[in-house]
Parts: structure tokens; C-alpha cells; sequence
């Protein structure tokens, strides 16, 4: 038989061996050889016993070349059968080789988008695989390297190998990887079955698409409620997707969270300890996939309702960082790997939702950016329909304005520049009207008798976005203690201004759920502005002779019934929020100065109290202004008692809100803005190619 050489067998043997007479032999060829190189370049140790076995086939026709010096001798049983053996040998291992990576390439297949590595230019994986590429174009005629090509060339389409390598490393450190993790036993995350039902699960669903989904679209919330669905009906879920579990899981807690009830801390404490482990263990995980970055990202959202902003800045930016992992902040890469429309509208939102958070939560802890407007490409946002998104997209245009004056403040510099201000409060403004459209304020009071004047509260939250943030703009002034002149011409637009959004957030809280859900985002607002209203006050009082004698009756109003009104809703989730009881102890303070001022006026009674706001605050139709008794005790949480209400305000603080927030707002329209050269209309490419 041909085994692709020519023998010749004896039937003598010698102590050592056959003797036999050398032969020419053709070329075999080297069908373990052949198949490896056809295999994945992650079977590099079958490739290795494949060329041992071919080392000892090649032995054996030596020896059997040598041994045999007669053509016409039939061949020996004994050789015939180690020959086969060995080749029988190979064949298996072949197969199974052939098999492993069959079952690899299913595992890759299944593996969401943006599975392979990314590597810099300064990496030396980029410059192997620009070498590489130079290395196979140059034994193929071609046209030279693309640029398109050494893009690319920062993808590691071979990343997958390194973790099967690990798997059959001698090795027992332990190690993280997707697969392990991805591996790991579903049963705790499935917890939630033994308690709540399904269609507590569900409303669950739908609470959180409210307080974030509706923001934040990161979430298929149909897709999630369809698979909730067959998990609680198949009591063996079998093999089930670990990631849309946990997904699942923080969508239920943050729920838990944003809609506290008797019960759900409990049902919260037991679903956090069934997949905190799961999620600790996606941190340290290798990045692999968009869900992968989307448990990350709504573990950020958790710790943002637990009252943990710099926990969850901290989780924005680890978020922001495995997307740049799976090179998403590059636009080449970006295209290459998500293949369908669906997949990159899906990367655009997260991605925009970590720019846009990134922000909020860095403003909210004082903390650095972890990205700026240029570290993620040219991705186009054009995709990214949402209303919320598209304005805070635009916001990030402007925003970096902001921090200079507040910064030099803090540094002890005079902030004096008028123009620059009015300039600033200029392209706010025209912002807000782009945003919002006619989703204005304006008709707040009226919230309570026509729920439907009422707008979403996506746009509720970007007008009061613009608010806070002229708030920020009208900090600096009251920093600077020796230009009087000049912080005095501020004095009535910060008033107003801390009147406007405290008489928001007032009405949200009593006449809608709004506040209590979002309260997170509300309460930050709250205590932004109760901070210029320090300013306010202190200034106040530092000019008392000067400044304060002189005050306009309507301004000591204003600053009377600000005070009340954050006081009021302040105390109403003290019981609750750390946040709302770190903020009732300042405003304890406050009261003292406002009474010593004359602003607030006591010795007096609740019931005193109530029957000035009913008559004198025509703005503010509010049914009982005291809180509710439950909401006082907070002895037993901080050590907090707080104080009775005391004083008549004079002649009362009944006064419109300005037409600053009006639906005549919108008249001027968006074109005015391009005087100015802000491309905020257009966010399609807003980011810029990274610099690293």
C-alpha cells in the first residue's frame, strides 16, 4: 500500500534493528502538519504533538529505508502495524483538533460584539500586528497598507487564544477571564423568583425604566420583561445567559431603591447579597462585550441611588475605560467590530450616557472628568434619537466654560468679567430652549389642578439643569468679599434665582411622585442652590448695615419663603436620605442667621406659620406646608431635632416667577445661538479621534 514512500521488508533482523538499503522517498505530506496550520493559531500545543508524531514517523521511515535492501521482499507485519498505529495515532489527534476548534469557534461566535482586544500604536502587539500584516502582503502581490489596514492593525483578532492557553496552562494561580466568569452557576442569580412574583418583577421593570430607562435607554426593557417571563415560567432555567441576569437583577434593586416601601429594603438586601459576587467579579473580568460594560454601568446607577456618587463616578469611568478596552473610542475599530445598525445604535447610547454621567457625577463630587469631549472618536450620534441625550450631548459643548469662573474663585481670584457672564447665561439660555422646546416652568403652579401642564421629567430635569447651573455662574461673585459694588448688582438675580428652582422643586415634591423617585438628581439641584443661598446670606450679613437696611421688601420675601420651602422638602426625605439629613443640619444654621436678620420673624407657631404662607404666598398654592409628623422624628437616624417652625414673614413673599423660564422663550429660536459659532445643533461628530 502507498503511504507516500517506497520500502522494500526482510525477514532477518539484526540485534539493533532491520538492516535495510537506503531508498529514495518522495515528499510525504504532513497531514497533522496541514491540519493544525488550518486550525486557529490558539491549538498551538496540538500543533506541538503533531510535530513530535511526525519527527517519529520520519524516524521510523529511516529505519525502515535502512533496513531493507531488497525491493522484492514482502514488507514486515511488525512495521505495517507500528506505522499504522502511529499514523491511526495522528488521525486522532487531528480530528479532535479539528473538533476543539469548531467548539472554539462556536464560543467566539457566541460572544457578543467587540470581543477582541484593542492595542495602542505604542503597544508592541500593534506593532506585531502591523509587522505581520507587512509581512503577509509582501509574500502576496498587492497594493500597500491602507490606512484603513494599520487601524485596524490595533485589533487583536487572536485575544480569544489567550484565555483558552490559560485554561491548559500548569498553573494554579488564580485567573479571571470571560469565560470562567461566563461559566459560573446561575442559580443564585435567580433568587429573585423565591421573592416576589412575576408581575412584582415586572412593575419593578417598569419603575426603573422611569427613574432611569427613560433617560438612559441602555436597557432593551421589552426584550428584558420577555425574558423575565421564561425564566419565571421554566423552573429549570438550564442554560441561561449569566449577564442578562445580572442585568436583571440591578435593574430590580435600583427599582427597589428608587421606590422605597416598607418591604423593599428587605427584598433589596436579599437580591444584592444573590449577585454582588457575580458583579464583582465582571469589575475585575477582562472586557469582552457591550453587556459586559452595561453591568458595570448600571452598577454605577445602584450606587447613584444608594447615595454613593463618588462610588459611582468611580464606576462611570470603569465603564468609559472597558469600552476603550474593546476600542470603541476609535472610530476604525469601532465600524469594523459592530456589524449591524443595531449594534452600534446600542454602543452610541452607552457610550453617550457614560460621556453625559461622567459629567453629572464629577460635578456632583467635585471630582475629575474622566473623559473629555476628544477621548472617544468620531462616533456618530446622528443614531442617537432620544431627546434627553441629544440635550445633554450638546451640553457637554459648553459645560467646560463653567468650571473656569467657580474655579478661580476657589483660588482666591477676582470673577468680575460681566461680558463673559452675560455671554454664558446667554448660550445657557439658548440651550435650554433647544432642549426643552415649549417644555417650560412656567406653569408649575398649576401642576396640582392640571396634572397635564405638566412636562416629562426629562424636561423638568434639563431646565432645571440650566438653572443650576446659572446658580454656579453667580457663585463666584459672592466668593470675593471686597468688590461689594459689583456682588451687590447680583444680588436680586441669585435671590430669584434660588426662589425659582426651590418653588420647583417644592411643587414636584408635593403634588407629584417625581421628586421622591428621582430623588437622587432633585436633591443634588436642592443643595446646589441652598449653597448660593449661603452666599446670599452671608453676604447679607457681613453688609448688614450697607447692603441689608437697603434690601427691597420683595428680596427679603423671596430669601423668607426659599428658606421655607427647602426646609419643607428637605425634612420630608431626612427620615431616608443621608444626603436630605447632612442638609437639614445646615439649614439649621440657616434659620438662626435668617431670624437674627429679620428675615424670618419668631418667636412663633406652626399653625402661625401655615396661615402666613396661606396668605401671603400667592405662588405657591400649597394645601398643608407643614411636614408630616413621621417625617420630623429623625432622632433615632442622626441625632437631629429639628426646629420648630417660628416666625411671620412680614408681608408675606408672594411674587410671580420671573418670565426668565417662559414659553416666549422659544421665539428667538435656535438660530441665534450660531452668532456665537457653538456648534450645539449638531452633535453628529463631536468627538474627535483619541490622543492615545
Amino acid at each position: 500500500m502507498d503511504r507516500g514512500q517506497s520500502c522494500s521488508y526482510s525477514t532477518s533482523f539484526e540485534s539493533d534493528g532491520w538492516n535495510v538499503d537506503t531508498a529514495q522517498a518522495r515528499p510525504r505530506q504532513e497531514s497533522g502538519r496541514a491540519n493544525s496550520s488550518s486550525s486557529s493559531s490558539n491549538q498551538d500545543h496540538v500543533v506541538e504533538l503533531l510535530s513530535s508524531l511526525q519527527e517519529q514517523l520520519d524516524n521510523l521511515a529511516s529505519q525502515v529505508h535502512m533496513a531493507n535492501h531488497d525491493r522484492s521482499n514482502p514488507p514486515s507485519p511488525i512495521s505495517s502495524a507500528g506505522t499504522a498505529k502511529l499514523q491511526e495515532f495522528a488521525t486522532m489527534l487531528n480530528n479532535e483538533a479539528s473538533a476543539h476548534d469548531v467548539r472554539n469557534t462556536a464560543d467566539r461566535g457566541s460572544r457578543t460584539a467587540g470581543s477582541p482586544g484593542f492595542y495602542g500604536p505604542t503597544s508592541p502587539d500593534y506593532t506585531l500586528n502591523v509587522g505581520q500584516l507587512k509581512l503577509r502582503r509582501n509574500s502576496c502581490p498587492g497594493p500597500p497598507l491602507q490606512e484603513q489596514q494599520l487601524q485596524l492593525a490595533s485589533i487583536d483578532e487572536d485575544a480569544a487564544s489567550d484565555t483558552v492557553d490559560d485554561e491548559t496552562a500548569q498553573d494554579d494561580r488564580p485567573s479571571v477571564s470571560p469565560q470562567t466568569v461566563d461559566r459560573q452557576d446561575a442559580t443564585p442569580l435567580l433568587t429573585f423568583r423565591s421573592i416576589m412574583g412575576l408581575q412584582e418583577a415586572i412593575q419593578l421593570v417598569h419603575i426603573y425604566q422611569e427613574v432611569v430607562g427613560d433617560l438612559h435607554p441602555v436597557v432593551d426593557i421589552d426584550a428584558l420583561i420577555k425574558q423575565a417571563q421564561s425564566w419565571y415560567a421554566d423552573s429549570d432555567s438550564g442554560v441561561t445567559s449569566c449577564e442578562l441576569l445580572m442585568i436583571f437583577n440591578l435593574v430590580l434593586v435600583i427599582a427597589l431603591r428608587a421606590d422605597p416601601r416598607p418591604n423593599h429594603c428587605h427584598k433589596e438586601n436579599l437580591l444584592r447579597e444573590s449577585f454582588q459576587d457575580a458583579v464583582n467579579a465582571r469589575l475585575a473580568a477582562p472586557a469582552y462585550s457591550i453587556k459586559h460594560v452595561t453591568i458595570i454601568f448600571l452598577k454605577g446607577w445602584y450606587d447613584f441611588f444608594q447615595e454613593m456618587p463618588r462610588s459611582a463616578w468611580r464606576m462611570c469611568g470603569i465603564a468609559g475605560r472597558t469600552l476603550m478596552e474593546l476600542g470603541f473610542h476609535n472610530s476604525q475599530v469601532f465600524n469594523h467590530t459592530l456589524t449591524s445598525d443595531a449594534q452600534r445604535t446600542e454602543a452610541c447610547i452607552l457610550i453617550s450616557s457614560i460621556l453625559i454621567l461622567d459629567r453629572q457625577w464629577s460635578y456632583a463630587t467635585g471630582l475629575p472628568l474622566h473623559f473629555h469631549e476628544n477621548s472617544f472618536s468620531s462616533i456618530s450620534t446622528s443614531s442617537v434619537q432620544h431627546p434627553y441625550l441629544k440635550a445633554m450631548l450638546s451640553f457637554i459643548l459648553i459645560s467646560d466654560r463653567f468650571g473656569e469662573p467657580i474655579s478661580r474663585a476657589a483660588k482666591g481670584e477676582r470673577y468680575n468679567d460681566d461680558d463673559a457672564f452675560e455671554l454664558l447665561n446667554f448660550q445657557i439660555d439658548q440651550w435650554r430652549r433647544k432642549a426643552v422646546g415649549n417644555y417650560t416652568l412656567s406653569e408649575c403652579r398649576t401642576w396640582h389642578t392640571n396634572p397635564s401642564t405638566r412636562p416629562p421629567t426629562w424636561a423638568i430635569l434639563l431646565n432645571l439643569r440650566a438653572e443650576s447651573v446659572r446658580s454656579q455662574l453667580l457663585k463666584p461673585f459672592f466668593f470675593s468679599e471686597s468688590d461689594i459694588e459689583t456682588t451687590k448688582n447680583h444680588l436680586r438675580a441669585a435671590t430669584e434665582l434660588v426662589y425659582d428652582i426651590c418653588h420647583v422643586l417644592y411643587m414636584l415634591d408635593t403634588y407629584t411622585d417625581i421628586y421622591r423617585k428621582q430623588h437622587p438628581y432633585f436633591q443634588h439641584i436642592l443643595a446646589c442652590t441652598s449653597g448660593l443661598a449661603f452666599l446670599v446670606i452671608a453676604f447679607l450679613k457681613q453688609n448688614k448695615t450697607t447692603v441689608l437696611s437697603n434690601l427691597e421688601p420683595d428680596l427679603i420675601d423671596s430669601l423668607g419663603g426659599s428658606f421655607l420651602m427647602a426646609e419643607c422638602v428637605t425634612l420630608n426625605h431626612a427620615k431616608r436620605s443621608r444626603s436630605a439629613r447632612r442638609l437639614a443640619k445646615r439649614l439649621v444654621e440657616m434659620r438662626r442667621i435668617l431670624l437674627s436678620l429679620g428675615i424670618l420673624r419668631g418667636p412663633g407657631t406652626g399653625a402661625n406659620e401655615e396661615e402666613t404662607l396661606a396668605n401671603t404666598s400667592r405662588s405657591i398654592p400649597r394645601e398643608s406646608f407643614i411636614p408630616q409628623p413621621e417625617m420630623l422624628d429623625l432622632q433615632s437616624q442622626s441625632g437631629y431635632t429639628p426646629p420648630l417652625y417660628d416666625g411671620n414673614i412680614s408681608d408675606g413673599f408672594g411674587f410671580n416667577m420671573p418670565t426668565t423660564v417662559s414659553d416666549t422663550d422659544v421665539i428667538m429660536g435656535w438660530a441665534d445661538s450660531l452668532r456665537f459659532q457653538w456648534p450645539i445643533g449638531d452633535v453628529s461628530h463631536m468627538f474627535s479621534e483619541s490622543s492615545f
